[in-house]
């Protein structure tokens, strides 16, 4: 009798915990799917953070290949200063003169518009002061990412 009421005991006990293990495997399903999901969240963080690093550096690159091509028209090698590439400054924003698109490897999809006037310097100094905006921009899915660089020359200031 004594065998009988241990194996009655162990029945009963059996019988009370049966949902116990489901739900202790529910828990745990529960818990690896979060961890799952934040770790899914976290990696489609860091390559939206990625992305945005290469387009932008990509698009500070564009700008500055644009101030370097305009730059070579307005100071040749062996010539003079071309006044003819950039207007007489005469409002805030200089006027838009070069667009660029480029499809070099590592450009692809990036376009630069070049911004320029020039200003004839007044007595104490003499010769011209030539300001340069260049924006480059470079598309990669629905965000276009966009960089400004401002360039200041001036020849001959006495």
């Amino acid at each position: 009798m004594y065998l009988n009421s241990n194996l009655l005991s162990a029945t009963q006990a059996a019988r009370r915990q049966r949902g116990a293990a489901l739900a202790i495997a529910l828990f745990v399903l529960l818990v690896m799917s979060l961890v799952g999901l934040t770790l899914v969240r976290s990696l489609n963080d860091t390559a939206n953070a990625v992305a945005s690093d290469v387009l932008g550096a990509r698009a500070q690159f564009a700008a500055q290949s644009g101030i370097d091509a305009v730059m070579v028209e307005l100071y040749p090698l062996n010539g003079t200063f071309d006044s003819s590439v950039c207007p007489a400054r005469n409002t805030i924003e200089p006027p838009v003169v070069r667009s660029y698109s480029y499809t070099a490897l590592g450009l692809t999809q990036c376009t630069t518009d070049i911004r320029c006037n020039q200003l004839q310097l007044n007595s104490p100094y003499s010769g011209t002061h030539v300001r340069l905006i260049a924006e480059g921009s470079c598309q990669g899915g629905e965000m276009v990412y966009s960089k400004r660089i401002l360039v200041e020359v001036a020849d001959a200031i006495k």
